[in-house]
């Protein structure tokens, strides 16, 4: 359900059938900035104004809508969105459209429409709004960073554009902006979200030709190496202690770590894919990027901390929930976690993923074959006999990430530099299967 926590203005009202409630509030600015998204679209009903509601979209955009009754069926006006459409604008419109239906007429009739409904010559906003709940979230794991780079980057500079008048030159300065303040490699991640967002048009369409065509991404991008030495990998384990993070962000980085898995996937753990007394984490076929379930063996040091996250977490079963009921953290807030902290940890940059990296190089410096290693990363094996191969490799699963918490144990706990050869005199791979 949609709420406001602090906000002394939402009634919340029985509907007529009893099966649900309903909202309303006094229709005020400060009243409709107050206004949160939930999961599902909702309309907020204003007080004392017949028919005259807030529609909020689950991404939070805000619209003026208007429902009411004409030749015995209910039909609805979008006036359009907030703020772009000023309150006291979508009174006026109200009122004139209030005043057509008392006199038995229909304001959503084809010669008025065109003045409150902008669907038949949509907005860069508009196409964002539907490609996000008509593409992306049906599709995407990661959808959420696709809205994040829309309304970071695309919204502002060409969010008001009717798509049919986007041109290939304005697709290039936005790139060109985005490589302005220093962030070339993210130009290229906007050019991807505009070019699938524009492809989504067309296949609708909604245009004809995509404004994205032949161009090009804007920077080049290296193969990505980065990882983190054994004494970068102490730094950052023990600098965890003291960073200005609060105490399920930290928890996080440390499973992350532990799990090797994808920070994706690590940031949607929900207390329902744990088995505590198997010491495994499922992750479902859903949320894996090759849509295989996929078992995790846990480690001491993994269990420990989900044990601890587990004693905290709220009905939603999320292990990190962010705010709002029903969601968890997102990649890009452990992202920027990381970077803005960097000069706490003593480290060149370095992002989530280099966390899975630097285990699975580790690991190769410790003799773990590298099949196992892909096998613990569930990288897709793409061999013929993969298909017949039903064998999951559990033992040699639970032996790596054993070891490698070992490893991150002795690192974190040894003083001065790291003598990788005496820990790796110490443990060893084979050592971590049962007899």
């Amino acid at each position: 359900m949609l709420y406001h926590e602090n906000s002394s203005n939402i009634v919340h009202l029985g509907s007529p059938k009893g099966s649900q409630k309903t909202l309303s509030i006094d229709l005020t600015d400060r009243g409709i900035k107050a206004l949160k998204p939930a999961e599902k679209r909702q309309i907020v009903w204003a007080n004392g104004l017949k028919g005259l509601g807030i529609r909020v979209a689950p991404t939070g955009a805000k619209s003026f809508v208007f429902k009411y009754d004409y030749e015995g069926r209910d039909r609805w006006l979008t006036f359009g969105r907030y703020p772009k459409l000023k309150l006291a604008q979508a009174l006026q419109l109200y009122a004139a459209a209030l005043e057509r239906v008392e006199a038995g007429e229909d304001p959503a009739s084809d010669n008025v429409q065109a003045n409150y409904v902008r669907r038949a010559a949509p907005t860069v906003r508009d196409l964002a709004e539907d490609y996000i709940e008509k593409y992306a979230k049906p599709r995407k794991r990661t959808w959420e960073e696709d809205e994040r780079i829309i309304e970071r980057d695309v919204i502002p500079q060409i969010g008001a554009l009717k798509i049919g008048k986007v041109t290939k030159r304005q697709i290039i300065e936005l790139l060109d902006s985005v490589v302005a303040r220093g962030a070339p490699v993210q130009a290229n991640r906007v050019l991807a979200v505009v070019r699938r967002m524009f492809n989504f048009a067309v296949d609708r369409d909604l245009i004809a030709v995509s404004p994205c065509q032949r161009i090009k991404p804007p920077s080049p991008e290296n193969v990505k190496d980065r990882y983190l030495t054994l004494d970068e990998l102490k730094l950052f384990w023990n600098g965890l202690d003291t960073a200005p993070l609060a105490r399920r962000t930290k928890l996080f980085l440390r499973l992350l770590t532990l799990t090797m898995q994808r920070s994706t996937e690590v940031a949607g753990i929900n207390k329902k894919e744990i088995d505590i007394r198997g010491a495994a984490w499922v992750i479902p076929a859903r949320r894996s990027k090759n849509k295989r379930a996929h078992l995790v063996p846990l480690s001491p040091q993994a269990l420990s901390i989900i044990e601890e996250l587990l004693e905290t977490t709220d009905e939603d079963g999320y292990l990190f929930p962010s705010e709002g009921k029903g969601h968890h953290l997102t990649r890009s807030a452990i992202a920027h976690a990381i970077s803005r902290n960097l000069e706490h940890f003593g480290l060149d940059k370095f992002t989530p993923h280099d966390l899975r990296r630097t285990g699975s190089t580790q690991l190769a410096a410790f003799k773990v074959p590298r099949f196992d290693r892909e096998k613990v990363l569930n990288h897709t094996d793409r061999t013929i006999g993969a298909v017949y191969d039903v064998y999951e490799y559990q033992d040699e699963k639970r032996a790596a990430l054993a070891l490698w918490a070992d490893i991150i144990t002795m690192v974190g706990t040894g003083k001065g530099l790291v003598d990788a050869d005496a820990i790796r005199g110490v443990l060893r791979y084979q050592d971590y299967f049962s007899a």
